[in-house]
């Protein structure tokens, strides 16, 4: 069978996107998570679609594409978390530094934080942060080069300035007024 034009990829959507909604929803528990990565899933089989209507099965290009988006967010997920929990250590250090045992817990702090970042910008900063990945491991991992990467963190840090001054400035309150 050969598939060409916008009416057969509507129909491959129709029968692949569904069963990857699935697939992310079994791999990340979320729905809102699963339907993003299937959607990203599509949009890069639709703007590849000359060459993927020649394929016997484009279905199964598009399962090997969200097989590798499940692994970046599972990748991304577990270095969020991971930052969250070293926010959460620091966060019972300095209560107990300045002996506030009723100290709000960091643990949600790092996404908080992290969240308005574009997807790009929110991997690099959790793996050079978070996971203290050096420039050339994250350029290695994500499969960039070591200027993007430092281009991302520089964007990255300018977006985040407000929020971490806001924070400093909290902290430093909090401590002035214990």
């Amino acid at each position: 069978m050969t598939v060409t034009g916008a009416h057969d990829y509507e129909e491959v959507f129709r029968d692949v996107f569904p069963r990857l909604v699935s697939l992310g929803v079994l791999k990340t528990g979320r729905v809102d998570s699963a339907r993003d990565l299937a959607q990203e899933t599509m949009l890069r089989a639709h703007t590849r679609w000359d060459e993927l209507a020649t394929y016997d099965a484009p279905a199964a290009w598009c399962h090997t594409v969200m097989t590798n988006l499940l692994i970046d967010y599972h990748r991304t997920t577990t270095s969020e978390q991971r930052a969250v929990e070293r926010l959460g250590r620091r966060g019972e250090h300095a209560a107990d530094r300045i002996g506030d045992a009723t100290a709000t817990p960091a643990l949600d702090r790092w996404h908080e934080i992290v969240a308005p970042l574009p997807d790009r910008q929110r991997l690099v900063v959790t793996l050079y942060y978070a996971d203290d990945l050096s420039v050339g491991q994250i350029a290695n991992l994500v499969g960039t080069s070591r200027g993007a990467v430092k281009a991302t963190l520089f964007k990255a840090r300018r977006a985040l300035r407000p929020a971490l001054d806001a924070e400093a400035s909290r902290d430093f309150q909090g401590d002035s007024n214990g």
